[in-house]
This record gives C-alpha cells, structure tokens and sequence, in this order.
C-alpha cells in the first residue's frame, strides 16, 4: 500500500523531490503533467525548475527567462528574492514569444530555471551552509499559504544540490522509464539518501524514496504491461514490484504516449496539447495516489 505522507505544517505545502539519476527518466514530465492536474484539481502548486536543461521551464511557457526577470539560480546565489523568480505558469496558443502567445494556467507557478544551474554544485560547495540555502529560503522568503504544494524538478545529479533540496522536500518520487539503466539510478539515489540521513540526521535529514514514478509504460488494453511492445520495460517493472522497499511505493504507471514527446516542441502540457490522451487517466490516477482530492469550484480559483 502507497503511504501519503502526513499534511505539511500549517502554512506550508506538500513537497515532492522528482530525482532519477539519469536523463529521460521522466522528471520532467512527471512534475508538469502532475502539476497541471493538481493546479486542475484546484490545488495551488509551485514548481521548482532545479535542472540546468530547464525544460519545465520551456514546457510551462518560458524558453529563456524573460529581461531581467530572476531565475533559481539568482536566488540560490542571493542576488534575488524567491518572489522575484516566480512567474505564471502558461501554455502556448499561438506562435511569438509575445505574452498574447501564451495563455495563464490557473493555480500553477513556476519557479523559473536556467543553464547557470549546472555551477550549483561549485556554488554551493564553496559555501559552508551551502546545503542550507533552500532551508533558508523556505524558512525566511515562502509567503505562508500561498501554495498547497510544491513539485521540485531535480537534475540528473545525486550531490549538494539533491540533498539540499530533498532536506525541505524529504518526500522524494524516484521517477524510471523503460530502460533498466533507471533501476540502477534508483539503486543509486537510495544509496545516496541513506548516506544523507547517516551524515546530515543532525540537521534532520530524513529524506527517503516515497513513491516511483514509472512513465512511458506501454500498457495493453487491461492496463498491464505490453510485453509484446516492450519485453525490457515488463523486466523493469517486475523487478521493481518484487523489490521488498520498492513495491509498495510504485504509482500508478503512465502509459507511452508520443504525444509526451511532443509536448516541450509545443509548450503545451499533455492536458492543452492532447486533452484525450489516456495518459491523462494515469497522471489523474497518480495525483489520486498522492492523496490530492478534487477540490469545489471556490477552492480551485484562489490564487
């Protein structure tokens, strides 16, 4: 059975680290489509855009940060305020990087991420509370209440920069696609969470794999997996579900949709871009998991 970690201390929102440690597996369209369902769902989220790549960013409507507009970055350095690197999230309507391109998606923001995230590492290793910048940053700049949830976009790294984000979001979703090379990033993360709580339990490091996220998942027509479409992906899957620590924290799987592929070409979210696609039944299926109801009309519109 999934567990649904407790309610967040009054005033702060529900957290989620989206970490695998190599590239395509998933993140980033996990904590998109998640994040529009729950913005959908009338839950107010904020997305963290922590990869270098920054495609949550470009997906949600920003290929680059608009002039002089600050990004995580900026903030994890102090040059800026976290409000200053908030935008709106968006989707794109029409062609031109002009706002009258975009269109506001309701209940969702987005920290906004850049390719300066790639000296993070550096930065914060040259500092001696390097680790504690997101603690700080929670702790002295979050508006109380402002969001019910947060959904961090981590990069394919497993240093600094993940333990720091995963002290303030210990709820972490280990994401897998269809390859085995993602169990061994799995296997790679516990192994780097465990050192975390041993080292860092002083500073109440107890980060842990809540929940796997498995998407591009070729599923027949009962919902399991395909074999036939994808022999590999049925071996990844099994050894996940028989795996003791694993098992019982495996989200409904997200079927393989080439539309996900689509979607950061467009910059349109799957639920703008292909508002049919069954993928959307397993992302709704996944928010379900995750303990997020839907929400009455008057609590869905507050901003």
């Amino acid at each position: 059975m999934l567990t649904i970690p407790p309610p967040a201390p009054q005033g702060l929102p529900r957290s989620y680290a989206f970490s695998g440690q190599s590239g395509g597996a998933g993140k980033t369209q996990g904590v998109v489509n998640l994040g529009v369902e729950l913005a959908n769902r009338g839950h107010r989220t904020l997305i963290w855009d922590i990869d270098p790549q920054r495609s949550a960013s470009h997906l949600l409507g920003y290929q680059d940060p608009p002039p002089g507009h600050a990004t995580v970055f900026s903030v994890l350095t102090g040059d800026n305020k976290l409000l200053e690197a908030i935008a709106p999230a968006r989707y794109r309507i029409t062609d031109g990087q002009t706002d009258d391109a975009f269109r506001t998606i309701p209940n969702l923001d987005l920290v906004i991420g850049t390719p300066e995230m790639a000296d993070a590492e550096v930065t914060l290793g040259n500092d001696p509370a390097g680790i504690l910048w997101l603690q700080n940053i929670i702790d002295e700049q979050l508006p109380t209440g402002r969001w019910d949830a947060m959904l961090f976009d981590c990069g394919p790294t497993l240093g600094i920069l993940l333990l720091s984000v995963v002290l303030v979001a210990p709820h972490v979703i280990g994401c897998v696609n269809d390859e085995y090379k993602y169990v061994i990033g799995l296997t790679d993360l516990e192994t780097t969470l465990d050192r975390g709580r041993t080292k860092l339990r002083r500073l109440g490091f107890h980060a842990h794999i809540a929940h796997i996220l498995a998407t591009n998942i070729p599923l027949d027509s009962h919902g399991n997996v395909d074999r036939k479409a994808g022999a590999i992906t049925d071996d990844v899957i099994r050894t996940i579900r028989t795996n003791d620590q694993w098992g019982p924290h495996l989200l409904p799987l997200v079927r393989r949709s080439i539309r996900f592929k689509e979607t950061i070409v467009k910059q349109r979210p799957l639920r703008f871009h292909a508002p049919t696609s069954p993928s959307l039944q397993d992302v709704a299926a996944v928010a379900d998991a995750l303990g997020f109801p839907r929400r009455n009309s008057t609590q869905r519109n507050r901003r």
